[in-house]
């Protein structure tokens, strides 16, 4: 007797799908033109024209921008010190791409990240508002563009195709009485760092570690220098709000892989309270991992990182830019300029963690 062959024996075994339930699956979603392109391609065409189109834009406008900005600037002669710059232009984009931003938090991201270089420049330097608008436009818009072009925008940037489950709190993010609230929060937090730093220790650190300063009459203001203050940083307020408060508030509470019926009561346990004590075999880095950051809602540890990541951006960016690109300006004075924004970022973190943590959110 001739026994079936397996694939034989594997496909009569298996149940047939009626036309019904056939016409019931849901279609195979096709891939957009971006997701057909390989994703390692995507990483170093992101790289290679966010750095041409830098350059380029830059060689366009060197009419309104080379004059004034030479005139402050470090010349660099050695090679060295102009390949470290590229290279740090290539490591903001490729971090950007590996921690998954879309376009619009590279927008918000890059903005800030550059902030605390160009308000130097603008508030003690005497450029034209012109030559540092176009410049800092210049930095944020080729670093932004090539994600819009080669991601996808996030769920939580894209509320009308976003499934139901993937963004949580939509009625908060739509709602513009919030989006207000928490955008003057921001720039409040940022206005009154700056202010403070200004009437406390940051006049002495400017005068002794940037030589040839020209202006530093912005720090003596006072309290009547506070609504232009603030006003100008309104546009920092908001991609704030957009970078950190959006994206962790859209956040789901749990994966939308996981479901309530499939969770066992001691997952459950550990969800709403994890225990403290080690498991056997456990190493100690885990254990305080879990007990620490692991303990963290999604939604925390969301904006936790979002803000570590600024605050941290912000920090090495003002060091490598200002030390590295401005006449007389010291790694001191450098560290001193870029702590006061880091500082802020941290606060604005914490008070919107603090936000967050209400009920109903």
């Amino acid at each position: 007797m001739v026994t079936p062959r397996k694939k034989e024996v594997a496909a009569s075994s298996s149940p047939k799908k009626s036309y019904a339930e056939v016409a019931k699956a849901p279609p195979t979603p096709r891939k957009s033109a971006i997701e057909r392109i390989p994703s390692v391609a995507r990483f170093f065409l992101v790289i290679i024209s966010s750095l041409a189109l830098s350059s380029t834009l830059f060689t366009l406008t060197s009419a309104i921008t080379l004059g004034e900005l030479g005139r402050v600037s470090r010349h660099l002669e050695e090679w060295w010190e102009v390949g470290g710059l590229m290279a740090w232009k290539a490591v903001e984009v490729a971090l950007a791409w590996t921690l998954g931003f879309d376009g619009r938090d590279v927008l918000h991201f890059s903005l800030l990240m550059h902030l605390p270089t160009y308000a130097l420049l603008s508030s003690f330097y005497g450029l034209r508002p012109t030559t540092v608008l176009v410049s800092y436009a210049i930095v944020v818009f080729s670093t932004a563009v090539p994600f819009a072009f080669l991601r996808n925008p996030n769920f939580v940037h894209n509320l009308t195709r976003a499934p139901f489950t993937a963004v949580s709190n939509r009625g908060i993010l739509q709602d513009w009485a919030i989006t207000t609230y928490t955008t003057v929060l921001a720039t409040a937090i940022y206005t009154v760092t700056l202010y403070l730093s200004y009437e406390t220790y940051l006049p002495a650190k400017l005068v002794v570690h940037f030589e040839r300063l020209p202006n530093i009459s912005r720090v003596h203001a006072g309290p009547a220098g506070l609504p232009i203050l603030f006003l100008s940083l309104v546009p920092a307020g908001f991609a704030a709000r957009d970078f950190l408060f959006v994206s962790s508030t859209g956040t789901p509470a749990v994966q939308d892989t996981e479901s309530e019926e499939g969770k066992s009561a001691q997952d459950t346990e550990g969800e709403e309270g994890k225990s403290v004590l080690p498991k056997q075999g456990e190493y100690l880095a885990s254990a305080i991992y879990r007990n620490t950051w692991g303990a963290l809602s999604r939604r925390t540890r969301v904006l936790g990182s979002r803000t570590l990541i600024l605050a941290a951006a912000q920090m090495i960016n003002t060091v490598l830019q200002v030390a590295g690109t401005v006449s007389g300006a010291s790694f001191e004075g450098a560290w001193a300029w870029g702590s006061v924004w880091t500082l802020a970022t941290l606060v604005v973190g914490l008070v919107y963690g603090w936000i967050e943590a209400v009920d109903g959110f």
